[in-house]
């Protein structure tokens, strides 16, 4: 299927929406024995989890170099075969610890597995998963801090491991503090099918808060000094990191007069296919964009003119199927404010229309998100999306779920609760935030 079909076969599925118009040997060569797995779907996501050990030689935890906001992030690393290596160690027994990250030279599918956000890492504490736990690498007086935040606002910082220095490359090995560990999630009995990793720690996070040791866990880090922000006045706001992040990409932009982000004041529609071209632009392949029109000649809707500042950004919208007009009237309504529903559906479209778009490439060595072929959507890659309680019935539902169970990108209102608010104005904050996750999610999982 050339790419134009794909993108008139997403067009037509939007349409039926009738919405919106530890230091040691590198690779080890002891394999722990494959053991069966259960997908993390249905019933099972209210089920409790359980853990396994798993033989730490064939994992490698890691800092790899990030962006200006995020300067480090987190990686896991499982080696699956003996060879090609997934990784090795520049200076064996020398710290920093660093890492040659092999998996970037070759297609890793089959020989190595990347857990690279919170869909394939969490906390296990006591027995009991953490929901909600924030992870960061950060750095403080030349070394390399794994932390975790128990929540999405907590200012608490606690540490899981550290680098003892930075490598020259960046790539830094993050050896975890005596009391934390490596497992695996399962369920009765079986790893699931994520192969999602767990810190582990034998004591609670109270304890933990308290300050306790059991096996010698070090006592909680104080307080970090916040990240430098883009804008002054989104200091303490849920969303601050993502606002950064999403600035510094260009995705959207503050108040030049005040240089302010706003971030509780609603968005346009127009404002809103903005935001989402910016996106789309950043996630699919230029030749998908490049089918679109680059000029505007004529009114893309009734209502909005050739040359409005916002025309060619909605021609694009249109023509790439993420949005469509009124039933009836044909008009689209610019200047109205866009709801958190009608933001979720042109996400939902945009992650369509990249998997679409890549489908069947064999060239790339990053997969793109997958469709199920049964129902048409997104598979999911979230073990355990938000199920929200107000939106039955609503014209919106799938393409919330969908978008919740697909890089967390649909959230709760204020990232609390059980309600998305789908008819609510979509924030600046929000959009943001949305527009960030979907462009650092993983393209699928590892399998």
């Amino acid at each position: 299927m050339n790419p134009m079909s794909k993108l008139k076969a997403a067009a037509l599925v939007a349409a039926t929406l009738g919405v919106l118009g530890g230091a040691g040997q590198a690779v080890a060569q002891n394999r722990t024995p494959v053991q069966p797995m259960v997908r993390e779907t249905g019933t099972l996501l209210a089920q409790t989890f359980g853990n396994t050990d798993i033989n730490a030689n064939n994992f490698l935890v890691v800092a790899v170099p990030g962006s200006t906001a995020q300067p480090y992030r987190l990686y896991i690393v499982e080696q699956l075969q003996p060879n090609p290596p997934c990784w090795t160690i520049a200076n064996p027994g020398g710290e920093p610890t660093q890492v040659n990250a092999l998996w970037n030279t070759f297609d890793f599918t089959g020989v190595c597995r990347l857990q690279r956000d919170t869909n394939g890492y969490a906390i296990r504490l006591a027995g009991q998963d953490l929901s909600g736990a924030r992870f960061e690498v950060n750095q403080r007086d030349g070394d390399l801090l794994l932390q975790f935040a128990p929540s999405t606002i907590s200012r608490n910082r606690i540490t899981i491991g550290r680098a003892n220095g930075i490598s020259p490359t960046g790539f830094t090995q993050l050896d975890l503090n005596p009391g934390w560990s490596l497992t695996k999630r399962t369920f009765n009995d079986q790893i699931v099918s994520s192969h999602l990793v767990y810190f582990t720690n034998d004591l609670t996070l109270a304890q933990l808060q308290g300050g306790e040791t059991g096996g010698g866990t070090p006592p909680v880090t104080p307080p970090v000094t916040p990240p430098t922000l883009a804008f002054n006045d989104i200091r303490g706001n849920r969303y601050a990191s993502e606002i950064t992040r999403a600035a510094s990409l260009g995705v959207i932009s503050g108040f030049p007069e005040d240089n302010t982000f706003r971030p509780t004041a609603p968005l346009t529609r127009e404002q809103a296919v903005s935001v989402v071209i910016e996106t789309a632009s950043r996630i699919l392949p230029t030749s998908v964009i490049a089918q679109a029109d680059q000029q505007v000649f004529r009114a893309p809707f009734p209502d909005v003119a050739a040359n409005r500042w916002s025309a060619l950004k909605i021609r694009q919208a249109q023509q790439l199927g993420f949005v469509s007009g009124d039933a009836g009237t044909g008009n689209f309504r610019p200047t109205d404010n866009v709801s958190r529903a009608e933001l979720m559906a042109m996400m939902y479209r945009v992650a369509q229309v990249r998997a679409n778009a890549g489908a069947g490439d064999t060239t790339s060595t990053s997969p793109v998100p997958g469709l199920d072929p049964a129902t048409g959507g997104l598979v999911p890659n979230i073990a355990n999306p938000s199920n929200f309680t107000d939106i039955n019935g609503h014209w919106g539902a799938n393409a919330i779920r969908q978008m919740a169970a697909y890089c967390a990108i649909a959230t709760p209102l204020n990232e609390t609760g059980t309600n998305f608010a789908p008819n609510t104005n979509a924030l600046r904050d929000y959009t943001a935030a949305a527009a960030v996750r979907a462009i650092d999610c993983p393209a699928a999982r590892p399998q």
